[in-house]
C-alpha cells in the first residue's frame, strides 16, 4: 500500500466560531496519514486557545504563529504551504468542512492519474438560511471566467508549487484566482471530482467576499482581462460577458463606498 503524507493548510484568522468544526472534520478522515498545518495570522478572538488544546490532544496538528497581524492572505498561505512536510498538499478554509473520505478519494485519484496536477471536488454550500449542491467542472469553469477549481477544494502535488510558485501578496484579496490562473495558464491540469466532498460556508461577515469586497472585485476584473487575452483562443464570449460584469460591479460597489462616505462626512 502507498500512504504518501498529505498535508492539509488551514489559514485562520479570528474564525474561532467555526475551527472546532473544521478540526474535527481533518482529525476524522479517513485517510489518516496527514499532517495538518494551521497558519494563524495573529488572531485577536480565541482561536489560538483552541488551536493550543486540539494541538495537544492530536501530534499531526503543527501550528504555525505569525507574531503581527497578517493583511494579505497569500502570506500566510505562503507560510504554510512553506512549512508543510507532505509529498501532496491539501487546502481546507477554517470555516470549511471535509467530508470524511475527502482526502482519501483526492489522493487516490492523483495516484491513479499521473498527468493530473490539481484535484478538486464539487461542494454543498451552506449557512443558516441555505443548502445547496453546487455541481461543476473544470471546463465549466473556464467558460464563466470562475477558478479553474474551488481554492479550499484543492488537493495537488507539491512539485507544482516548485515549478509554478505560489501566491503573490500583490494580489491583495483575489491572489488565489490569480495563482490558480498563472497554473492553468502555463499547464498545470486541473480535475474536479464530481462527489461533493466538502461543505462550503457560504457568505458569512468573516468572508473576504465580503469584508473587503471592493479590493477583491477590481483585483478580479483586473485578472479576468489578463487571463482572458492570454487564454484568448480557449476563452469564451461568455468568459468576456462575466469579465465586463466584473467592471460594472466595481462601479457599482465604488459609488456605493462614496455615498456612505458622503454620509457620513455630512453627519
Amino acid at each position: 500500500m502507498i500512504s504518501p503524507l498529505v498535508s492539509i493548510v488551514v489559514n485562520n484568522y479570528n474564525n474561532e466560531k467555526y475551527l472546532r468544526d473544521c478540526l474535527d472534520s481533518l482529525i476524522e478522515q479517513s485517510y489518516k496519514n496527514i499532517e495538518i498545518v494551521v497558519v494563524d495570522a495573529f488572531s485577536t478572538d480565541g482561536s489560538r486557545a483552541l488551536l493550543d488544546s486540539y494541538a495537544l490532544l492530536d501530534s499531526r496538528i503543527k501550528l504555525v504563529y505569525s507574531e503581527s497581524y497578517i493583511k494579505y492572505p497569500a502570506i500566510s498561505y505562503n507560510l504554510g504551504f512553506l512549512s508543510c512536510a507532505g509529498e501532496f498538499i491539501a487546502i481546507n478554509d477554517p470555516d470549511d468542512i471535509s467530508m470524511p473520505t475527502r482526502i482519501a478519494k483526492q489522493l487516490e485519484y492523483l495516484l491513479l492519474n499521473n498527468k493530473v496536477d490539481v484535484v478538486g471536488c464539487n461542494c454543498i454550500e451552506f449557512n443558516d438560511s441555505i443548502e445547496r449542491t453546487v455541481i461543476t467542472t473544470v471546463e465549466r469553469n473556464i467558460k464563466n471566467a470562475a477558478p479553474p477549481a474551488r481554492n479550499p477544494s484543492l488537493m495537488f502535488r507539491k512539485i507544482i508549487i516548485a515549478r509554478h510558485g505560489m501566491w503573490k501578496w500583490q494580489c491583495e484579496y483575489a491572489a488565489d484566482f490569480e495563482w490558480l490562473y498563472r497554473w492553468y495558464a502555463s499547464g498545470v491540469v486541473f480535475y474536479i471530482l464530481e462527489e461533493p466532498l466538502i461543505r462550503y460556508r457560504y457568505s458569512h461577515g468573516g468572508n473576504i467576499s465580503n469584508s473587503r469586497a471592493l479590493n477583491q472585485s477590481v483585483k478580479i476584473a483586473i485578472f479576468r482581462t489578463y487571463f482572458g487575452f492570454k487564454l484568448i483562443r480557449s476563452t469564451s464570449l461568455q468568459w468576456w460577458h462575466r469579465t465586463l460584469f466584473s467592471y460594472y460591479y466595481v462601479c457599482s460597489l465604488s459609488f456605493k463606498w462614496c455615498l456612505k462616505r458622503v454620509a457620513g462626512l455630512s453627519k
